[in-house]
């Protein structure tokens, strides 16, 4: 693995379509292609050994290095209008995602209302600031945050933190972008956008 940008989104309400854009404008920004570069883990998921199914059962998992690529039944994963995005999920999913993170020079949080409510996403969270206690012990470089407000009532522990950047970003109408799979799609606009990349700085 080669990661350099770690991404930590709510996958609910357009938060995995956003996501997905937000990749491929950093991929070109920075000249990252290697699918772990930019490290999305539906992604990287989906760039190994797959099986694929209509639907999978909750605890029907796919052998570790497997990945069960399947309709995401979740309910909150449901849009108003019906549509359902496809998944892709590895057993082994969480190591990969913390050795992405050890690698990783900047993580990007996607705060969202639903990235609130996910315990999995507030997981995630803790684990950059675990990591960042791990590099001080070994004097290594400070894993960086960039936090992308799209909420602006954060109150989480860790967000003063120097080496978290904060910028309250609006919902832009991505079906401007060529987002259009669904009604709700959002992008950042390009002041939000430029922000954001001054934020994350140089990418060695």
């Amino acid at each position: 693995m080669s990661t350099k940008i770690l991404l930590s989104f709510a996958m609910a309400n357009h938060g995995a379509n956003f996501a997905n854009w937000l990749r491929d404008r950093l991929m070109k920004q920075y000249n990252l292609y290697q699918v772990d570069a930019v490290y999305m883990d539906s992604v990287v998921a989906r760039s190994g050994a797959t099986r694929h199914a209509r639907t999978f059962a909750q605890n029907d998992i796919a052998p570790e290095g497997v990945a069960s690529v399947s309709l995401d039944m979740r309910p909150h994963m449901r849009s108003s209008t019906g549509a359902r995005p496809i998944g892709a999920m590895k057993s082994d999913w969480n190591r990969m995602y913390k050795i992405a993170m050890m690698e990783a020079q900047v993580m990007i949080f996607v705060y969202t209302d639903e990235y609130r409510d996910s315990p999995w996403c507030m997981k995630e969270w803790g684990q950059f600031h675990m990591e960042n206690g791990r590099r001080r012990l070994r004097r290594q470089a400070t894993l960086r945050g960039v936090f992308l407000a799209f909420n602006p009532a954060v109150n989480l522990v860790g967000i003063h933190e120097p080496h978290v950047t904060r910028i309250n970003v609006a919902k832009t109408d991505g079906m401007q972008r060529g987002l259009a799979w669904d009604r709700g799609d959002f992008v950042l606009n390009d002041a939000d956008y430029r922000q954001m990349v001054n934020a994350i700085g140089p990418i060695g």
